[in-house]
């Protein structure tokens, strides 16, 4: 891959006739990268064009840019050669200077413009995410679910043998992913991009037991005689037939459980037989690190807005929401200033908009500055 502040000197010295065939790929690489920089190049290589600038710039004291030429394009004692432009050694040298000068006065334009230039290529190449899942089954059997295999998995869970209850299975949603799926017992459980449930082909008699990681949205059918129990990272919440919604990513710090409707109670594994419950509208903050949990009332249509297409942010901050896209999008990024992950955010968006939009939106709210290298974004303040 070339470097820009290289392409003044393969330019000089291919009009020196000294380029190496390695300098020569690398120049026909930025050459090719757009119209703008064939244009660019042209104009410098072009005989009548140097010559005319000459007669401008004849005056000038030409031994400086002479020695300058030499050291840039002369190796070894090999001649030093111009082709096909003034045989003059002071033509020659101001022909360089005007390469540098010229070039260095378009250098941050084009770097702007290859910048643009790659972001909107990668952007483009960035989709939203769609229903798609892998289950994998206790017996190791894989199954690769999309939108046209949920009923089949749906019915693959009805279908099992009943007696095996001690079979587990885990289904993975992948960055860029969704799944709807309903369980033995009728209960509906939508998962979120980068996230799995563990969860037995039947339920026992005594209690209905899954594990979660990554985001879900429960809906339990109601059984009296048998409580839900949904596992995370270092907690246990015991619904009693609700809809909740969970969010439990290993790179988030909090474990957070929000109450739609019903009743729930949960309980710090590390605490013995201490209870909290929890009632609806209201949200429960477990700290991985500390295991203490906070408890705050909340709007949980904002809470629950994935479920139902859009991204909505109150008061969140960029690195936050980076998270999110990043998992719903499938990207990578990368924050250049520090500065740049605090922005806070206010505001909504359509979850299945393009990805160019997003950007475009944070972009313009939070005077921000994204770019794109080959497999990343940098976000950095303007």
């Amino acid at each position: 891959m070339y470097k820009l502040e290289d392409i003044p000197d393969y330019i000089i010295k291919t009009l020196a006739g000294s380029a190496t065939e390695e300098e020569k790929r690398l120049l026909e690489s930025w050459r090719g990268e757009s119209p703008e920089n064939e244009a660019l190049y042209r104009k410098l290589t072009d005989s009548d064009y140097l010559d005319r600038e000459y007669a401008k710039w004849k005056t000038i004291e030409s031994s400086g840019p002479y020695r300058e030429m030499r050291s840039r394009v002369r190796s070894g004692s090999k001649p030093l050669r111009i082709i096909a432009y003034s045989v003059a050694a002071a033509a020659a040298a101001v022909a360089v200077f005007l390469v540098i000068t010229i070039f260095r006065q378009k250098e941050q334009e084009y770097k702007d413009l290859l910048a643009a230039y790659n972001t909107e290529k990668y952007v483009t190449m960035i989709h939203p995410g769609e229903t798609k899942a892998t289950l994998t089954t206790d017996n190791g059997k894989i199954f690769v679910l999309g939108n046209e295999s949920e009923k089949e998995a749906d019915a693959f869970v009805a279908d099992r043998e009943k007696k095996n209850r001690e079979a587990f299975n885990n289904l993975t949603i992948p960055r860029g992913g969704e799944y709807h799926i309903t369980l033995e017992d009728s209960t509906e459980v939508w998962l979120n991009a980068a996230s799995s449930l563990v969860y037995p082909e039947t339920f026992n008699e005594q209690q209905r037991v899954v594990e979660i990681t990554g985001e879900a949205y429960f809906k339990v059918a109601k059984d009296k005689s048998r409580v839900f129990v949904i596992k995370t990272a270092g907690q246990d919440i015991y619904v009693y037939g609700t809809e909740l919604n969970v969010m439990s990513y290993e790179e988030e710090p909090f474990v957070v459980t929000t109450l739609v409707k019903g009743s729930i109670s949960l309980k710090n594994r590390q605490a013995g037989d201490a209870e909290l419950i929890l009632t609806p509208g209201h949200q429960a903050s477990f700290a991985r690190s500390s295991g203490e949990t906070s408890v705050a009332s909340v709007n949980t249509e904002v809470v629950t807005c994935w479920r139902n297409g859009m991204f909505v942010f109150e008061n969140q901050c960029l690195d936050q929401i980076m998270r999110q896209l990043s998992r719903w999008y499938d990207f990578d990024y990368e924050f250049v200033t520090e500065d740049a992950a605090k922005t806070v955010f206010m505001g909504r968006m359509p979850r299945y908009g393009s990805f160019g939009s997003v950007l475009e939106i944070l972009e313009k709210s939070g005077n921000l500055k994204f770019e794109a290298t080959e497999d990343k974004i940098l976000i950095s303040l303007k």
